[in-house]
C-alpha cells in the first residue's frame, strides 16, 4: 500500500482508500447499491478497478460506512454545502450610538455606514444616549432627526424602546413588517406617549 498517495485534505477530515484503517467497512457502489460487509483492502480494490475513491462517509457506523465515488466531487459538494449553511445564517446586529451633542460629520458618517450594513442585510439598531443634565426631550430631538434618514427600513420593534437614558430602535433592510417609522406625525405621536 502507498501511504503518501491521495492525501485526505485536511478541512473535510475524510479518510479515503489506505487510510481507511479498519479491517472491515460497509460498502456502497457508485450506483448506490449496497455490496455488504467486506475486507478495506477488497473495497479498495474494487474502488480502484472503477477509477474511483473509496471514501468513509459514516465513520461512526459499525463498521464504517464508504461509498466507492469520486473524491473530489464529494469535496466540492461539501464545501458547497458549508458555504451554503453560512450564507444562510443570520446576519450580526449592528449598533451605531448617537449623543445629543454630537457633531454632525459624526452623524452623518454613522447614518451612512448604517445604510451600508442594511443594504447587506445586517439589522441595524440606533441608540441615542443622553448624559448627566441633557432632557428627554434633547435626546427625542436628535433621535427623531436619525430617524428621518431611515423612511425606506422596517423596524423589528413596533416603536421605539426608551430605557433609562437611552432611546432605541432597530431596522431591518427586509420591508416585511408594517411598522414603516418616521413621517414627522408618527414621530410626534412617539413623542407625546413617551411624556
Amino acid at each position: 500500500m502507498d501511504f503518501n498517495s491521495n492525501k485526505p485534505k485536511k478541512e473535510l477530515e475524510t479518510r479515503i482508500n489506505e487510510w481507511i484503517r479498519v479491517p472491515e467497512v460497509l460498502v456502497i457502489d457508485q450506483k448506490g447499491n449496497n455490496l455488504g460487509k467486506m475486507s478495506t483492502t477488497e473495497a479498495v480494490r474494487l474502488a480502484k478497478e472503477a477509477e474511483l475513491d473509496l471514501v468513509e462517509v459514516g465513520a461512526t457506523s459499525q463498521p464504517p460506512v464508504c461509498r466507492i465515488m469520486d473524491y473530489s466531487k464529494y469535496v466540492y459538494e461539501q464545501n458547497k454545502k458549508m458555504r451554503k449553511n453560512k450564507a444562510g445564517k443570520a446576519k450580526d446586529l449592528k449598533e451605531f450610538r448617537f449623543s445629543t451633542v454630537i457633531d454632525e460629520g459624526d452623524k452623518n458618517t454613522r447614518i451612512r455606514r448604517a445604510h451600508e450594513f442594511l443594504q447587506k442585510d445586517h439589522p441595524v439598531r440606533i441608540t441615542v444616549q443622553r448624559k448627566g443634565r441633557q432632557t428627554r426631550e434633547q435626546a427625542l430631538a436628535v433621535f427623531n432627526d436619525i430617524l428621518t434618514n431611515f423612511t425606506e427600513y422596517s423596524t423589528i420593534e413596533p416603536e421605539p424602546k426608551s430605557e433609562g437614558n437611552r432611546i432605541t430602535i432597530t431596522f431591518k433592510k427586509n420591508g416585511t413588517s408594517k411598522n414603516k417609522q418616521n413621517s414627522s406625525e408618527e414621530n410626534k405621536a412617539i413623542e407625546s406617549q413617551g411624556e
